[in-house]
């Protein structure tokens, strides 16, 4: 997921962040041992790190997701594919027509051949649209699940800051919590009523996902401030009638 730009005044603040999340690393780095395992979260480190890619990968919830919108993707495709078969028989039809009709009995057919062509063009970017959004709102909410766990492990062990592992240099695997933060996120999923984490697939709005309280005295980003992901579905389109 690509990294949300800061406008240009904020690069100062930005370059300063990093500079202390840096100093902060160099802190983690020098505390022995492991810093959080999956069974043992009473280790100290003033930071940790999580990869939201990995934990995507890692989580059963994050496969079913991809699985979902895997599927919706191919059956806009595929439907897109039929639609450019049906178009081009269509337009090779009104092509051999064009020799035995007058001229303006022909262009009457051809407008209406392009007038539908563009109908079916909108119809589709309307749902490739809708995919991409639906996409993106589902990774967000992904994201926003998961900022409550990650508040849960900072506070386990004695951090005082959680980075996003694309923003670091270099840093101790130790202080890695992505698998845990997967481990933790497929456990609250599995908590719900089978009701709540159902996917209905037939419904194109996803309802936001019912959100956890994130620990008391941890700060989490605005769902407007996270960066967001879109997959465009690869499209061809039926040439209109000259």
């Amino acid at each position: 997921m690509p990294p949300a730009s800061d406008p240009a005044p904020s690069g100062r603040a930005q370059a300063l962040r990093r500079a202390v999340a840096r100093g902060l690393l160099a802190l983690a780095l020098l505390a022995p041992g492991p810093v959080l395992a999956a069974d043992d979260t009473e280790q100290r480190s003033p930071v940790l790190v999580v990869d939201f890619d990995e934990v995507f990968r890692q989580s059963d919830r994050g496969q079913e997701i991809l699985r979902e919108f895997e599927t919706r993707s191919r059956e806009l495709a595929d439907e897109i594919a039929r639609i450019d078969l049906e178009m081009a028989a269509e337009e090779k039809l009104l092509t051999e027509k064009r020799a035995t009709l007058p001229a303006a009995e022909f262009r009457t057919l051809a407008d209406a051949f392009d007038a539908k062509v563009q109908a079916l063009r909108a119809a589709q970017d309307a749902r490739a649209l809708e995919l991409n959004r639906d996409q993106s709102n589902a990774r967000l909410e992904f994201r926003q699940t998961a900022f409550p766990i990650l508040g849960q492990l900072m506070l386990d062990a004695g951090a005082v800051l959680v980075v996003e592992k694309r923003n670091v240099l270099v840093f101790n695997d130790a202080i890695d919590v992505s698998r845990i933060t997967a481990q933790r996120l497929d456990a609250a999923f599995a908590e719900r009523a089978p009701g709540d984490a159902a996917v209905d697939e037939t419904v194109p709005e996803r309802p936001p996902e019912p959100q956890p309280d994130s620990p008391p005295g941890v700060s989490v980003p605005d769902a407007a401030s996270e960066p967001q992901e879109s997959a465009e579905p690869t499209e061809s389109r039926p040439a209109p009638v000259e």
